[in-house]
């Protein structure tokens, strides 16, 4: 791309170093009436016998950490750090300590939970340029989200504008203690921050939604330049008037008329702004180096920019850091080259690495993010460190807020931003036990969060503190006897994978056999024709001629993992219609709320990129769910190599908002039509020679809806009512039991409210385990040990990610939060193989003679970040475990990059 060309305006002043500030106040002081708080630590701290993980350096075993008046004091081996006096002594033995979680992009405060109109705060939609808000006058201290925060070891964050801007205003740092205001809460003397955004999301909010600039990329970038040229000419009237007015006083005159818009961006040209830019494409973050460079600004980072691996080399050079996910990535074209590698490719080119979450739930997990990046770094030959990846959710994110001088690592001197953890940080098993901010205990696993947000007390009191609940002791796979995944960085061939092999017959020996109900050491497994033939303890002894072996030792062989709601294989890119067909569009839609017959199996896509992405998390069937309106139709049941198993699979109905919504009425109004509907489908079914000859009375739906109906009536298809509100979940199990429905539960964000009823029903659950937010009027009941107290209520607990079926591949880490939740490890495992297959009725999730050979054979436990599927075979078929992600990174591995 040719070089920008510099508007006459700029051509003597291409950069600008930091002056004095202008007469007018910065906006971001206009709060100073109610200052950032103090806040005290009561009594000095020592936590010794830890592995203490500074951030700083290499982890310190039999390690201690000592702090008091909200700063470190010492940092050490425990025999070596004196007690402040008095202090409190901790016993950590057996425990981690790291320095507080940061997220470097959270929207917390500012779009708050419940996701309400009053709180939807983070876009002033309306101009592309709105430099003049700040967050922090949209954000909201008695946000739920906050709390959680905390208790996922959060210590500070950078709460954001939204992206809908061009240029959207000032990122608010926060200090998470639990203020009555936004300015008690302020990280004090940390810098504000310029929230900027590139390509599609101004487009498709003004140019798209609005008919009027920006709508293309060009326009994107024009915008940017007359914001900065008019922000220059702004500060140049500027500096004028001050000169006159510093050598004549008296002839100086007014001074210029004050615009806070331009105020700002004049902040950012004089240094005292640090810019963040939204920017997910490689060829755009060219671009908005080359604005920078013109206007005379800096960027401290492109944040998403699940691309930046493209251009990790020029990043380096112009040190600009990068925060980005571990994995989240296709939602949209911008984002549909993004890889998990990615943050691994960053680092190892000298880019400054963050991992941030963009998320009320990510921000929750910030530490197991991280944990994936590294292992699927190190999977590719990246050697990181430990102490490298804990930087990029503690050090480095402090660096792109600009505090990494008083917090992000245990340092003397620093800030006492403290976390004891059980379970390795870096695992998703760990669990945060006590979280100090400045000194000052936030979160305590035992009790909770010191003080809950306001919107939680009350009767949600009790509900709240059980929210925080721990578990005695959280049971991981190796204490079932599974051996610790290998580390691929010390021996690459543990986490090779097996050459695909054709043969019909594969002989597993003496490996860790999963059956789908529990556990065999030294187990084998003969496959023949695409069916289990023996499953045993002990070896095989003769084999079939031509029978392919596979060594076992140390690897475990599960059944397939099974999704049991996604829109894998109806959906390519979320946010592009032409590619998407699990929700109605144009005049399907306007037919109405009621689509029985719809089929998920005709609009199935086998080619799908998301099936092989989804094959890498092991996951082998799934349930594929079309989305919207009251009954959006029928699901099917489609292997990850895109072949269709069965249709349908089952009826999808939705209540609570989304059934609201259907029917523009209320809940009772959605009862209502349905009841009318079945007893409609009950009649047709009882006289389908009368409805032929026109002699029933008008019916609530067309023949074939009907129609589609009669084997939901008779049994012998399950039917799946998404709700989340105990009242909802016991209005389902009324119509099912009204009309002799076959009833599976979805979403039951409350469904521990009303345990003993689903129990005694016998009603299976599909939930998200890490859902834990009430996101809704519908779901204040939500939270993260609902699999546990579900399962020991005697409910069935089917495990689903519920979410983009991009991210389908992360199966197993939900499994394993509930595990870290009180689910007990094997349970887990059920959850996403016999308990879908029992509860749906397919074939799957099980290793027994006769059952379909859908298997995966992994270096460790399924449910741990370093494990990865090393061969996987779909009805004995062994298919690739490859993807176009695994191309990218092979492509862009080449590349020019400057190594570590």
């Amino acid at each position: 791309m040719r070089p920008l060309l510099l508007l006459p305006l700029l051509a003597s002043c291409a950069t600008v170093p930091p002056t004095s500030a202008p007469s007018p106040l910065p906006a971001q002081t206009q709060g100073e009436a109610v200052p950032a708080r103090t806040w005290v630590q009561p009594r000095a701290v020592v936590i010794r016998h830890a592995t203490v993980m500074p951030a700083s350096g290499p982890a310190i075993e039999d390690g201690a950490v000592a702090f008091a008046e909200g700063r470190l004091v010492a940092v050490g081996r425990s025999a070596e750090v004196v007690a402040p006096p008095g202090a409190e002594e901790v016993d950590g033995t057996g425990l981690f300590v790291t320095p507080g979680m940061i997220d470097a992009h959270s929207h917390l405060g500012v779009y708050a939970t419940p996701a309400t109109f009053a709180n939807e705060e983070g876009n002033e939609a309306t101009a592309p340029v709105t430099a003049e808000v700040d967050a922090e006058h949209g954000f909201w201290p008695q946000d739920p989200g906050l709390q959680r925060a905390a208790a996922g070891g959060v210590t500070s964050l950078l709460v954001l504008p939204g992206s809908a801007n061009l240029i959207g205003g000032r990122g608010f740092p926060v200090k998470l203690h639990f203020g009555r205001s936004a300015a008690e809460m302020q990280f004090p003397g940390a810098k504000d921050s310029l929230k900027m955004a590139c390509g599609e999301n101004p487009r498709r909010v003004y140019g798209e939604g609005r008919k009027m600039a920006p709508a293309t990329r060009m326009a994107n970038v024009a915008g940017y330049r007359q914001a900065f040229a008019l922000a220059r000419d702004y500060l140049n009237r500027w500096t004028d008037w001050e000169k006159k007015k510093a050598k004549k006083p008296d002839e100086a005159g007014p001074p210029p008329v004050r615009d806070l818009k331009l105020e700002t961006l004049a902040e950012v040209l004089r240094g005292n702004l640090l810019v963040q830019n939204h920017c997910y494409r490689a060829d755009e973050m060219a671009v908005m180096l080359q604005v920078a460079k013109e206007a005379g600004f800096s960027i401290r980072a492109f944040h998403h920019a699940v691309e930046a691996y493209k251009l990790r080399d020029v990043l380096a050079k112009n040190e600009v850091g990068v925060a980005t996910w571990a994995d989240w990535w296709g939602f949209k074209m911008e984002a549909w080259d993004g890889i998990p590698e990615n943050a691994g490719m960053l680092w190892q080119a000298g880019v400054k690495t963050v991992i941030h979450s963009d998320s009320a739930y990510g921000i929750q997990r910030l530490n197991q993010e991280a944990g994936k990046a590294m292992w699927r770094a190190r999977e590719s030959g990246i050697p990181l460190a430990e102490e490298e990846v804990l930087r990029w959710v503690t050090l480095n994110a402090a660096w792109v807020m600009g505090v990494e001088a008083q917090t992000g690592s245990l340092e003397p001197g620093k800030m006492a931003d403290v976390v004891l953890w059980k379970g390795h940080p870096l695992s998703a098993y760990a669990r945060a036990q006590r979280v100090w901010a400045d000194g000052v205990v936030t979160y305590d696993a035992a009790t909770g969060p010191v003080d809950m947000s306001d919107f939680e007390v009350g009767e949600r009191a009790g509900t709240s503190a059980r929210l925080v609940a721990q578990p005695a002791r959280v049971p991981t796979g190796q204490d079932l006897g599974l051996e610790a995944p290998c580390d691929p960085v010390k021996d690459r061939a543990c986490a090779a994978l097996l050459p695909v092999s054709e043969g019909a017959c594969t002989a597993f020996q003496g490996v860790t056999v999963f059956t789908g109900s529990e556990w065999w050491k030294g187990a084998s497994v003969l496959v023949e024709g695409g069916k289990v033939t023996r499953a045993q303890a002990g070896a095989l002894g003769s084999l079939p001629a031509g029978c392919r072996e596979v060594e076992g030792r140390g690897r475990v062989l599960t059944p397939g993992l099974m999704e049991a709601f996604t829109g894998l294989g109806l959906v390519e890119v979320l946010a592009e219609s032409s590619t998407t067909d699990d929700v109605l569009q144009g005049g399907a839609a306007a037919k109405g709320p009621v689509h029985a017959a719809l089929r998920a199996a005709d609009s199935i896509n086998p080619a799908s990129a998301l099936f092989p992405v989804a094959r890498l998390g092991g996951v082998t069937a799934v349930g594929t769910v079309p989305a919207e309106g009251l009954i959006p139709g029928q699901s099917a049941f489609v292997a990850t190599d895109g072949s269709l198993r069965r249709t349908p699979l089952a009826l999808h109905i939705n209540l609570g908002l989304p059934g609201r919504e259907a029917v523009s009425g209320s809940r009772s109004a959605v009862l209502e039509h349905l009841r009318e509907l079945l007893s409609d489908a009950r009649e047709y079914g009882r006289r389908k020679a009368d409805f032929e000859q026109n002699r029933m009375r008008e019916v609530a739906a067309s023949r074939l809806d009907l129609e589609a109906l009669q084997p939901v009536l008779n049994g012998t298809v399950r039917v799946v009512v998404a709700a989340k509100r105990a009242g909802d979940l016991l209005a389902a199990l009324e119509l099912a039991r009204e009309y002799g429905l076959k009833l599976i539960l979805v979403g039951g964000d409350e469904a521990w409210q009303v345990a003993g009823a689903l129990a005694a029903a016998k009603v299976p659950v599909i939930l998200k385990p890490t859902q834990n937010l009430p996101r809704n009027f519908d779901s204040l009941g939500a939270r993260l040990d609902l699999a546990a107290l579900l399962h020991a209520a005697g409910v069935k607990v089917l495990i689903s990610t519920m979410d983009e079926p991009h991210l389908t591949r992360t199966l197993s880490q939900e499994a394993a939060n509930a595990v870290a939740w009180g689910l007990p490890h094997t349970e887990a495992l059920r959850a996403m193989t016999s308990n879908v297959a029992e509860a749906f009725g397919v074939e799957g999730g099980r290793i027994a003679p006769g059952a379909v050979a859908d298997l995966v054979l992994w270096n460790g436990d399924p449910l741990d970040f370093a494990s990865r599927p090393l061969g996987m075979w779909l009805a004995g078929r062994q298919v690739g475990l490859v993807s176009r992600q695994q191309a990218l990174f092979e492509k862009h591995q080449k590349a020019t990059a400057t190594p570590r």
